[in-house]
């Protein structure tokens, strides 16, 4: 039996309109339990191939071709309805503006309690009390007054673990990280990846979408890179990081050494780059 938690087979995104193609001919597999790394430069796809798997494009701007399957359904066939039992449950998203994933204007925990409520069958109170637990699992400190603040008062290290905390609530067997340190600073961008850490130790899977090698190189187990759209290179994170093949791959390793996205645990893999 295939140990792989999510397949996407042959994926091509076109634009509706006009029938230009975002991604063509993506092909990965993630093994339950595994992280794996999707690198590029901006418009390379990375977040077409994410929102994909979500089922978040709008079907009426983008034709998509292809297979994902997760627990041998085809996302692309499923509806709204079908999707929504999948997303968040199963599969959940943290995006790179965590400001952008939570109301302005409802309390941190009235949006936790909100989304526990809608995937399980539990009280106000049983909810509120899951959101405290969680919240202290992130070592955050004051989840009382976390639970009572509004979102624009939170930093944006502490709203990603705040999404993190919500993926480990619904139990997601797959989490989808997207550009998730990019705004952050040195500090902030360590915790996350330490968390990110211990919820793969945990046996949850995990896709990383960045443009930073160095995210990829203390946590990865596999790296795809994707250029224009396309799968330039695949592989081992070692065999990635260690003997890259593709000059693309090789260009985005020594732009990553040049801009310092890298730190200590990482300088191993980019002093032979």
């Amino acid at each position: 039996m295939s140990s792989n938690l999510l397949e996407v087979k042959d994926l091509v995104i076109k634009v509706h309109d006009n029938n230009d193609i975002i991604v063509k001919d993506i092909n990965f597999e993630v093994e339950k339990s595994k992280v794996l790394g999707i690198i590029g430069e901006s418009g390379s796809g990375k977040t077409m191939i994410c929102k994909s798997i979500m089922g978040l494009l709008d079907t009426k701007k983008f034709n998509i071709e292809g297979d994902i399957r997760y627990k041998h359904n085809n996302i692309i066939d499923l509806n709204e309805r079908n999707m929504e039992k999948i997303r968040g449950q199963d599969i959940s998203l943290i995006m790179q503006n965590p400001m952008t994933a939570f109301d302005p204007m409802t309390k941190i925990g009235t949006q936790i309690i909100e989304s526990l409520r809608a995937h399980y069958s539990i009280s106000r109170k049983e909810a509120y009390q899951k959101g405290i637990s969680v919240l202290k699992k992130m070592n955050l400190g004051r989840e009382e007054k976390i639970m009572n603040s509004y979102s624009n008062t939170l930093s944006g290290g502490m709203l990603q673990r705040i999404m993190i905390a919500i993926a480990i609530m619904l139990k997601s067997k797959i989490i989808i990280a997207d550009e998730i340190t990019t705004a952050l600073d040195a500090s902030n961008k360590y915790m996350i990846i330490e968390e990110l850490k211990k919820l793969r130790n945990s046996g949850i899977t995990i896709v990383i979408i960045t443009h930073d090698f160095g995210v990829l190189s203390s946590i990865a187990d596999n790296i795809i890179v994707l250029n224009k759209g396309e799968i330039v290179e695949s592989g081992s994170a070692k065999d990635i990081f260690y003997n890259p093949k593709e000059k693309y791959t090789q260009e985005l390793l020594y732009a990553s050494k040049l801009n310092g996205e890298y730190n200590g645990q990482s300088q191993k893999y980019f002093q032979t780059v």
